[in-house]
């Protein structure tokens, strides 16, 4: 069986290992495309199979649906990034998207190869 992970979750599990390591509240777009394909990686290499949903419609999708989580900050000169609003905490990202997951993800999720993608040492 093939399992989906979707952006929201990609986010919040960066945001929540970032914001608990070196209290950055942002992530940028590459860095959460190398921690998606980390964790397909250590996934596979566990014998399941994952596909994360990353596109431009998915990244809409993610700030419609959770726009009071999420914004989009663009910066003229570099990536763009996805921020946690003000308010919100790791704790918050920790009660909404992680007590649905599965051990095999948040194992996943908190890999230190995974991390060290987001520049993260563990």
């Amino acid at each position: 069986m093939c399992k989906f992970i979707g952006i929201e979750d990609l986010v919040a599990n960066a945001l929540i290992e970032m914001i608990e390591k070196n209290k950055s509240r942002k992530v940028s777009f590459e860095q959460l495309n190398k921690y998606g394909a980390m964790i397909i990686r250590i996934l596979r290499e566990n014998d399941e199979e994952a596909v994360v949903l990353v596109s431009k419609h998915y990244t809409n999708e993610l700030i419609r649906n959770y726009s009071d989580f999420f914004e989009i900050m663009d910066n003229d000169s570099s990536d763009s990034y996805i921020t946690l609003k003000d308010g919100k905490t790791e704790g918050d990202l920790r009660r909404h998207f992680r007590a649905y997951l599965s051990i095999s993800m948040i194992l996943a999720f908190t890999d230190s190869s995974s991390l060290s993608e987001l520049g993260i040492s563990a």
